[in-house]
């Protein structure tokens, strides 16, 4: 049955407009046809600029005494929003590159690239994306609590970060859940910053999935963080019961198609146990390991291939994509870095591999976008 677009409902029109990206492809949509532009009249850009980034004050030097325990709170901190694109050529967009910013590029077309899988920022002169050359997706978002606002260095009480909406007395207010450099559990509302009560030991990580807030112990048992604060454990199943081996912090969160894993790596030997704060002999990778939560068996299932999926372990948080929207990506894959090199793990029924950058750049395309040289204007990217 042929349908002329031009006769759609206004109505309809506009519901779909509102839910368009970027002001960029407002105006597309605007293009194609009176009608069209006539349904979107009344449209404020404003909708357009994604979501606000939370104006927190910063910390002010101050202490909060918890079982004897004084956590003392760095001056200056501030919360900082991160964020992961699909960039694309609109001459060819069935391919495309991965671009990490601390700004929203869709609205602003201002770009503070970082390199997706860590912290360090791509070196350019010029810092404005030509959005009529290329179309760009928000992919993945997450909040970092960075020691100072100029800085990259998170701080201590946030390795890990989620922003979540807590009910404070009759009210609902925003604030941030991070977990510790010693895996306890801090909040943090922009001028009070305490620590949680907690039943489970060590967390690694947190994740807000399908407006649930879990976080990861030690001993792969993943735990919810209700709106009122309180903690209680979310499966009677851990993810895998030897699956740490006495190691804990090598357990991240991985959200793929509205589906939550667990991703497991595995070290090359046992490191020593972490004991009265000290750091553990850090190992180098051989492997991961993979777990899905299965709602309907109240269990984790351990997940032997992932199709088309690359999950990305980056230090903000990880996400999944799919292979063969991007430049050289390695489908049922994990990409990581380790000692600033950046490596991808071929997941392969137990006889994985692993691959680094060094050895085939062909499957590291969509980190490194060389394209960004011509679209920069007066710009040059340093290779890292």
């Amino acid at each position: 049955m042929v349908v002329d677009w031009s006769n759609l409902p206004e109505e309809l029109l506009n519901s779909i407009a509102v839910r368009l990206f970027s002001v960029v492809e407002l105006k597309r949509f605007r293009s194609n046809c009176t009608s069209w532009r006539r349904s979107t009249v009344d449209i404020d850009k404003n909708t357009f600029l994604g979501r606000p980034v939370i104006h927190f004050n910063p910390i002010e030097p101050s202490e909060t005494l918890l079982h004897d325990v004084v956590y003392r709170c760095n001056p200056g901190a501030v919360l900082s929003n991160v964020a992961f694109f699909r960039v694309t050529l609109s001459s060819s967009p069935s391919k495309g590159w991965i671009i990490k910013s601390d700004v929203d590029i869709i609205n602003s077309r201002r770009i503070c690239p970082v390199y997706p899988l860590s912290r360090y920022p791509l070196r350019c002169y010029s810092k404005s994306l030509n959005l009529l050359k290329v179309t760009v997706s928000k992919i993945q978002e997450a909040y970092v609590v960075l020691t100072k606002a100029k800085a990259r260095v998170t701080a201590p009480g946030f390795q890990r970060s989620a922003h979540v909406k807590v009910k404070e007395g009759e009210d609902h207010h925003h604030g941030v859940l991070g977990i510790r450099w010693d895996g306890y559990i801090t909040y943090w509302n922009g001028n009070v910053l305490r620590r949680l009560d907690q039943m489970g030991d060590h967390f690694s990580d947190i994740i807000v999935h399908k407006g649930v807030t879990y976080v990861l112990d030690s001993q792969g048992i993943v735990w919810c963080i209700s709106s009122d604060l309180q903690i209680s454990r979310f499966l009677s199943a851990s993810v895998n019961e030897t699956i740490t081996n006495g190691c804990w912090g090598d357990m991240r969160f991985v959200e793929g198609c509205r589906e939550l894993y667990v991703v497991e790596r595995i070290p090359k030997e046992n490191p020593q146990k972490r004991k009265d704060g000290f750091k553990l002999n850090y190992s180098m990778t051989v492997g991961f390991k993979v777990y899905k939560m299965d709602e309907e068996l109240s269990k984790w299932v351990e997940v032997k291939t992932l199709g088309d999926k690359a999950f990305m372990m980056s230090p903000d948080t990880c996400f999944s994509v799919l292979a063969h929207e991007f430049h050289g990506c390695l489908q049922n894959s994990i990409y990581f870095t380790e000692k600033l090199w950046t490596k991808v793990f071929k997941l392969d029924n137990d006889n994985g591999s692993i691959i680094t950058s060094n050895s085939s750049k062909s499957y590291f395309q969509m980190l490194s976008p060389s394209f960004l040289c011509n679209l920069f204007r007066k710009s040059k990217l340093l290779s890292l």
